[in-house]
């Protein structure tokens, strides 16, 4: 009975195996009555009973398409989408490796000339020089948040540390709806906002505040990554909060609450401990309220990090340290020319190490010994603040005010005592 049952299993291992084929889709995408090629129409595949994406791609300048992938369905729903034309469907059945389609004409969409908004269902669009995906398109877990999202889109990679780069290239640059949100810090972007409250991600070439107003080319070096918040979505209030206590009075406990209403936005953040820990990671805080200009990081003997950005200072010293910060964020857009936005941080710390050390020395007619204590007390405070003021005289000139404000002070306690007999 148990032979038989493993045979079974084995068969059925091998049929799941042998359904998941691979399969090669060719076309060419063509306009209806003069029959000019479609370059750059969108052609995708979705599976019938869920509507999840198989694959995309884009036509070629000849209007020519190639689709490859593996699938255990029978058959898949091809799209094609083009701007100003009607979406074309059609049910593909997978009964072969290689399949050839008949040549698909686009008819032109008559109503899309009277709508105000349209709408597409497309996984991903090109738009100019914009690369737009659908988020409706792609499936995660239920509670994911954008970099889960992000992880999901072809071409798009997200490493452990938060940074995303696009077909090999880095994102420098994170906006929501257009606007800076926490200094465009990939971290605390992604790792807050979730999927459920973004409509579009759409990637372009970075650009300057200068090269954005005059409509010049930005960097095709380093994209930029734009989260468009669902209408309904464009206010509310959300955050994460973390905390834990252990033996020996140790604790530890982290905060952020953002709040949106369209244009403004407030986030406030805190944290401490006394476990040698930072309370957020490196490259949160270098990235957060803007600075990272420059920055040094080192670590030390017992878990004690260390960092300074921009003149501040993070952890240090040795021993049990307790550290602390508290910041704040606001942006806001005054009537029709006028666009604030403001920061303030405060990082503190201080450590008590207290050591002691004995010593034999033995000489050729002679040994002695020595002991010795030392007590050493460091405390850092460190203050930052940033104002921006973005006033748009008119299409041609524009005035930026940016000042800001860094006070640090420290302070070095040691106490030696030892002796010798």
């Amino acid at each position: 009975m148990k032979y038989f049952l493993s045979i079974v299993l084995l068969a059925c291992a091998l049929s799941a195996i042998a359904q998941n084929k691979e399969f090669k889709i060719s076309g060419s995408v063509h306009t209806d009555g003069d029959k000019l090629p479609l370059e750059s129409a969108t052609v995708y595949l979705e599976r019938i009973k869920d509507s999840s994406l198989v694959s995309y791609t884009i036509s070629d300048k000849d209007g020519k398409f190639t689709l490859e992938d593996k699938t255990s369905d029978e058959s898949l729903k091809l799209y094609i989408s083009y701007v100003g034309y009607k979406t074309y469907s059609q049910t593909v059945k997978i009964d072969k490796e290689e399949i050839i389609v008949e040549p698909i004409d686009l008819l032109v969409d008559d109503n899309a000339l009277d709508e105000v908004l349209i709408k597409s269902r497309a996984p991903i669009t090109i738009k100019t020089d914009t690369l737009e995906f659908n988020v409706k398109s792609f499936k995660t877990k239920k509670d994911a948040n954008v970099e889960d999202l992000l992880k999901q889109l072809p071409g798009v990679e997200v490493d452990d540390a938060g940074k995303i780069t696009v077909n090999g290239k880095d994102v420098n640059k994170v906006l929501v709806n257009g606007k800076p949100f926490f200094g465009d810090d990939p971290t605390i972007t992604t790792r807050n906002l979730t999927k459920e409250l973004i409509e579009k991600v759409q990637i372009t070439d970075t650009k300057t505040k200068a090269e954005a107003f005059t409509g010049e080319k930005g960097d095709n070096e380093n994209k930029t990554i734009n989260l468009t918040i669902k209408e309904e979505n464009n206010k509310g209030v959300f955050g994460r909060v973390a905390a834990g206590a252990g033996t020996d009075d140790r604790y530890e406990f982290a905060g952020m609450l953002n709040v949106f209403d369209n244009d403004q936005r407030i986030s406030v953040l805190a944290g401490g401990n006394n476990t040698n820990s930072t309370g957020f990671s490196f490259g949160e805080i270098q990235k957060m309220f803007g600075g990272g200009n420059y920055s040094r990081f080192s670590r030390g003997g017992g878990g004690n990090d260390s960092f300074s950005i921009g003149g501040r200072s993070f952890g240090g010293g040795q021993g049990i340290t307790t550290s602390k910060n508290v910041g704040a964020n606001y942006a806001d857009k005054i009537g029709k020319k006028v666009e604030v936005s403001a920061d303030y941080f405060y990082s503190g710390s201080n450590s008590d190490n207290t050591s002691s050390s004995q010593r034999e020395n033995i000489l050729p007619d002679s040994r002695f010994f020595s002991d010795s204590n030392t007590n050493t007390y460091n405390e850092s405070d460190n203050h930052s603040a940033n104002l921006e003021f973005e006033i748009e005289v008119d299409s041609t000139l524009r005035i930026d005010i940016e000042p800001s404000f860094r006070k640090s002070m420290s302070k070095n306690t040691y106490f030696p005592n030892g002796y010798i007999f």
